[in-house]
């Protein structure tokens, strides 16, 4: 999916952030926790939306028409807050550009301060919410570098601002907020009716209307409740994370110690193996990094003229437990034990006089001190297996840390994509990753997830609803035209794809996104409907009005292989303005054209048929993959659910019966590029 999908929500959203730095080596068992999240990036019949809670939120909703509130300087205060909060990363932004004392003269900063401030909010006359409009359109002038996250919160805030003082003077206040109810009933009843996602779509506007304006926020909790589950679950099993940590460990190494004050010398033979284990936690994912093995040895230790031989055998255990959350990592304090035990297996006496005699005391006083000398064998193989293991984990650990802070967690919120909901947890078998991502005017799935694949090593369960809200935070109003395509390409190093490159036969091109809902994903039984809307195109010198291109996929078999899956085009792409009624309505001479250029490159970037294939694994993990698909199911109720099946692992005799009230083929995600 990732092949058609993300050819413009990944490389457009690249076009306005730095390139990462190189790739940091780190421990094995964190390359293997971090895929679960990096994949992102099942089975069972599918449901309908919660009628019964929808019915009822519904006429809740209409019941609510005539409990309008003052708006109250406590609500302003509020709003005033959120958009001090939002100015902070803008702030920071603009202090370390060189061109942030231009862009603060363009926003008009010293206003953006005074009216955040909670004197402003509580003005006796009320809150000018013209001039809250006016800063708020200077956000929307489609200037280059708007669109970046830190512009988009304050812009937001803006608007939260705005309608919450509009509310507080207006004098149909009431009645629009009577209007508001009556559009998010509507949008529960037409959700309940058809069963799918897509009339809930109005539903985040609502919602943010009316957290704005501090109205019926009882009722928008319970709402939020509904439509508000995670819309994104990872599931890996620990047999898939351990292929990336779990070794042998075969290694010699000579002995020297004193031991009960006797210098003892001699050879070292540990076997044994270091491993991943999970450990049950419901708050966190907890790991533990464990190694275990058995020491044999044969060593000889002399008194005098006495020296005893012997096999000792040591049980080595050394652990380190790893916690890890949406704040961070947190590190446990390493656990060791160490057993050892000896068994005497001859003493040689260098003196050729009473060598009976000396042999049966050394004998004895050997017995003697055995014990104590177990004790401190044991002793001294804890300190330096505790020693060894603090070493050699420290400055992995330390970098993974590191590392989940500065390429995982600050990326995602200076891309404004950290989820508002991201949680962990560890069975003794399986690590699991659920996490949302909505904004304020965005919802999230309104159904259950369904179970992960029962078969699979990795499990992906991704809402719709995920795709199409971080493709509105990040390319919302963005232009994006092929030089920074190409730009992009040059500094990772990598080719430009065909459909992206210059063409002989047009000029260069450019589209400039549509503020809400740019690329919107759509799903069916066995389908998948991608649409990109754009406010403006251009080519060469040319600028075209705003389109709408969609285009539609089943999943089918590769023609001539039926064990092969794929995602299969139907017709050509489609382009159209927006709102346009075919059969009705006719193209101008401009649209022709527009439609002309775009189809041509578009069929280009929209392969008609997309094989899919077994699902690479990077780094550590490479040799465990690829991943045969076990299943992909699609649902008319948002849900893309997939999983990839062992390696090695054989696939059912039969097929699965799929989910939606149809039989639904399995098919193969395809790979991440």
């Amino acid at each position: 999916m990732k092949r058609w999908m993300n050819r413009f929500v990944t490389i457009a959203e690249q076009v306005w952030l730095e390139p990462q730095s190189p790739h940091v080596s780190r421990m094995r068992w964190w390359a293997c926790a971090m895929l679960a999240m990096a994949l992102a990036i099942v089975s069972g019949p599918a449901r309908p939306l919660a009628a019964a809670d929808l019915a009822e939120l519904a006429a809740e909703a209409r019941a609510e028409k005539g409990e309008f509130r003052t708006v109250d300087a406590g609500v302003l205060k509020r709003a005033a807050a959120g958009l001090r909060v939002a100015l902070a990363p803008l702030r920071r932004l603009l202090d370390r550009s060189a061109s942030g004392l231009g862009w603060r003269r363009y926003l008009d900063w010293p206003t953006l301060s005074q009216v955040s401030s909670d004197e402003f909010a509580d003005a006796d006359a009320g809150v000018d919410a013209s001039l809250l409009d006016r800063l708020q359109t200077r956000f929307e002038t489609g200037a280059n570098g708007l669109a970046m996250p830190q512009f988009a919160r304050v812009r937001r805030a803006l608007d939260r601002y705005r309608r919450a003082a509009d509310a507080a003077t207006a004098a149909d206040a009431a009645e629009r907020h009577a209007e508001i109810l009556e559009r998010l009933a509507s949008a529960l009843e037409e959700a309940e009716a058809d069963g799918t996602s897509d009339a809930l779509e109005p539903v985040g506007l609502v919602l943010h209307e009316l957290e704005a304006t501090g109205q019926s926020l009882e009722l928008v909790e319970r709402v939020r409740a509904v439509t508000g589950r995670p819309n994104l679950l990872i599931d890996v099993e620990e047999s898939l994370l351990a292929a990336g940590v779990d070794r042998e460990v075969d290694q010699v190494e000579p002995v020297d110690e004193v031991i009960v004050g006797t210098r003892v010398r001699g050879t070292g033979h540990t076997i044994g193996q270091v491993r991943l284990d999970l450990v049950p936690s419901t708050s966190e994912a907890a790991f533990e990094l464990v190694f275990g093995a058995v020491n044999h040895s044969q060593t000889r230790g002399g008194r005098g003229p006495v020296t005893v031989f012997s096999n000792g055998e040591t049980q080595l255990d050394a652990r380190k437990r790893l916690l890890v959350d949406d704040e961070g990592i947190t590190v446990g304090p390493t656990q060791v034990s160490a057993k050892a035990q000896s068994t005497p297996t001859g003493i040689a006496v260098s003196k050729r006089f009473g060598k009976r005699l000396i042999r049966k005391i050394a004998s004895r006083k050997s017995a003697e001190i055995r014990p104590q000398a177990d004790r401190e064998a044991s002793a001294k193989a804890e300190a330096k297996l505790r020693r060894q293991f603090e070493q050699q984990t420290a400055g992995p650990i330390k970098q993974a840390r590191a590392d989940y802070q500065q390429r995982f967690r600050e990326p995602l919120l200076e891309r404004d994509w950290y989820p508002d909901l991201l949680t962990m947890s560890t069975s003794d078998s399986r690590l699991s990753v659920a996490a949302r991502k909505a904004i304020s005017d965005q919802i999230s799935a309104a159904t259950p997830a369904p179970a992960p694949a029962a078969e699979a090593v990795l499990s992906a369960r991704v809402h719709d609803t995920l795709v199409n809200n971080v493709a509105e935070i990040t390319l919302s109003g963005r232009t994006l035209t092929q030089e920074d395509v190409e730009k992009l390409a040059t500094s990772r190093d990598v080719a430009v794809p065909e459909a992206f490159g210059s063409d002989p036969d047009q000029q260069p091109w450019s589209i400039t996104f549509a503020r809400r809902r740019p690329v919107e994903l759509d799903v069916a039984d066995d389908w998948l409907q991608l649409t990109i809307r754009g406010d403006g195109f251009t080519s060469g010198d040319r600028s075209f009005p705003g389109m709408d291109i969609w285009v539609a996929y089943r999943v089918g078999q590769v023609e001539g292989d039926s064990s092969r899956l794929a995602l299969i085009r139907e017709g050509d792409v489609n382009i159209f303005p927006p709102g346009f009624e075919s059969g009705v309505d006719r193209l101008t001479v401009q649209e022709t054209s527009l439609k002309g250029i775009l189809t041509k490159r578009f069929n280009r970037i929209f392969k008609e048929v997309v094989e899919i294939e077994p699902l690479k694994l990077p780094g550590q993990l490479e040799a465990a993959g690829p991943l045969p698909i076990e299943q992909l199911l699609v649902r008319k109720d948002g849900w893309i659910s997939a999983g990839w099946r062992a390696k090695d692992a054989k696939r059912p005799a039969e097929a699965e019966v799929a989910a939606g009230g149809v039989a639904a083929a399995e098919v193969k995600l395809v790979a991440a590029e």
